[in-house]
Order: structure tokens, then sequence, then C-alpha cells
């Protein structure tokens, strides 16, 4: 359903409702048909129907055989009031061996790491994407800097124009918090992909819709969105911490305690899916992983003890906030493993 929801979204708007829809969302409408018929609950008549359901229905709502507390109870597929796919929708996407979204990201970070060529100029030009995930006014001159010209060189081709369906009154905004794309005006007020709480919304906008460039969906959501957080991380730590050319961006450390700390920065709505892709990271590793979320996702309700909860056994993976993960003396908290 999800990768449905993604692929679909991924088409260019002309062509966005022709026929035949993207394949994973009939299949998704096959499945969940299916299931109905044989629970003997409603199912959506089409295609138009089941996006409207991935806009109002909760998981509880739909004839899906999902584990009880996979989601949190207020997921969407697609937000109700922008129309856009949600973070939960992203990341359920990106999950298990068929998942797209996330290894797509991943895959073209392999690919400029490559041709970096060292990883301390991959670190150089994975920042520059980071700090700007969405150039609202493009400007060569700036590019052609000496300061940036070789990065923009190895990165430029990750740009593509903005969609069309971002431009309102022939205007493209920006979150000045999350640094993503926004609509100021939606049925339920501002709306941003960041998902940032509504009083710290701040937008800036462009009517150059034609010079606005983004990366694809995937960096933005997995690379850009934790890259604020990350930053402020490796701000606070005593000492350097290393890029390992692992996926969206893993870290050594030397921790306050003298020992050697493996870290990623995620930032995700959905504890439960979060916390198998750690435990995925952590197995690639071979090793202990520190999983480091911004300090307000770890406050939400149940958000840690369901993380905790889902990890498989033997998963060698703790979750901190930022705040923990620098203070010279965080909070004792042993390690997960249920080895």
């Amino acid at each position: 359903m999800a990768r449905g929801v993604i692929e679909l979204i991924s088409v260019d708007r002309p062509s966005t409702f022709r026929l035949p829809y993207p394949s994973s969302l009939q299949l998704a409408l096959d499945r969940v048909v299916l299931l109905g018929l044989m629970r003997g609950q409603p199912v959506p008549d089409g295609v138009p129907e089941l996006l409207l359901w991935c806009r109002e229905r909760r998981p509880s709502e739909w004839p899906l055989a999902l584990p009880s507390g996979f989601l949190t109870n207020d997921a969407r597929l697609i937000d109700p009031a922008a129309g856009e796919p949600t973070r939960t929708c992203a990341e359920l996407a990106s999950i298990g061996p068929r998942g797209a979204l996330e290894q797509e990201a991943e895959t073209r970070l392999a690919e400029l790491a490559d041709a970096c060529g060292t990883v301390e100029r991959f670190a150089f030009c994975r920042d520059f994407l980071i700090r700007r995930p969405i150039i609202l006014r493009f400007d060569p001159v700036e590019m052609l800097q000496p300061t940036v010209a070789q990065t923009w060189k190895l990165v430029k081709d990750l740009y593509a124009p903005v969609p069309d369906r971002f431009a309102i009154d022939g205007l493209v905004h920006r979150c000045k918090s999350c640094l993503l794309l926004a609509k100021p005006v939606t049925t339920a007020g501002p709306w941003c992909e960041g998902g940032c709480p509504p009083g710290g919304r701040e937008f800036e906008s462009s009517h150059q819709l034609g010079h606005a460039l983004a990366l694809p969906f995937g960096l933005r959501l997995f690379l850009a969105l934790p890259g604020s957080t990350e930053h402020t991380v490796r701000s606070r730590l005593t000492s350097q911490a290393q890029l390992l050319p692992l996926g969206l961006g893993v870290h050594r450390v030397v921790g306050h305690d003298g020992t050697l700390h493996t870290f990623q920065v995620h930032n995700r709505g959905q504890p439960v899916p979060a916390a198998l892709r750690a435990a995925d990271v952590a197995a690639r590793l071979g090793g202990p992983l520190d999983v480091v979320v911004p300090d307000e996702l770890v406050a939400y309700p149940g958000y840690r003890q369901d993380f905790d909860r889902a990890l498989p056994v033997g998963a060698r993976v703790r979750l901190l906030s930022a705040s923990e993960f620098t203070t010279p003396e965080p909070t004792v908290r042993a390690r997960r493993n249920h080895a």
C-alpha cells in the first residue's frame, strides 16, 4: 500500500491519473479487497476510494493483519489536509526486502561516495545535501565559487525541479525549521514535510518555481530531516565523529566514558518500524549501535517503550535522545541486549 502511494506521487503531474495505476497500488487494492471480503468488512470500490481511505482511516479501521501496536493509532498514509504522503507512508514503504524509498536513498549516497573517492569529500558533500534539501532560488554564480564548485559538480545530479503540486499561487515554499517543502495553506492550516510543530513553523518562499530544486523524497526524509539533529549532535561532541560510508549516516566517536560508540541519528515517526530498521543496521555493523533521535521524539508518550519492545531478540541497539547522547554524564541506561 505505502509503496503504491509513493510510486503514484513519483509520476509527473500530467500523467498522475492516467490508467493504468501503478502496479503496486493496484496490487494493494486487490489485497485489501480480498481481506475485506474474507472478513465480511467494507472494501474500497477502486483506487480513488483506496486513496481516500489512506487519508481518512486509522490502522485499526483497515482489514489488514498488522501486528498489534505496529503503528501508532493516529497513523495515516496520506496527510488528510495536505494530500501528501506522510512520514509513516515513507517509513512503511522502506520496510523489508521489497522496500524502496530508503533503499533508493542509500543507493544514491553509495554512488555519491564512490564518485567522491575519499570519505572526507563524501562527508563534505553529504553535509551540503543536509543543509540544502531544497534550493529555492538556484544561483549558478554561487555554485561556481571555488569553495562550492567541486561539491556542486558531485551532487548536482541528485537534484530535480520541485514537483508542480507544491506550487501554490505561483509560489514554492520551504519550512525554515526542517528545510523541507511546505504548504502554508491547507484545510487544517500550515503543513511541512518534516512535521514541525504548528507553533514553530515559519516559511520562506520563491516565485521562481522554474529555479527551485529539490532532493528526491527519500533523501529529504531519511537524510536531510535527521541531518539537522545530526549536525547539532556532532557540534556538541567533545571529539570529532568519524563518518562510516554505510547507509544514511553511521558515525563512530569516542564517548565521554572513553569508549568507542557507533551511532546513527534518526527522525522517524513510527517507533516499531524504526526499531526494526535500527536492528538491521546494527546487524550489518556486527556490533552495538546507539540510535539518537530528537529530544521531542523520545518525549512523545510511549515512543521509547514501543521502540525497545519491538527490538528483535539479541539486537544490540540503544535508543537515546540527542541530549542524553551528548551530555557528559548521561542518565545510565543499560544497553538493550536480549541475548
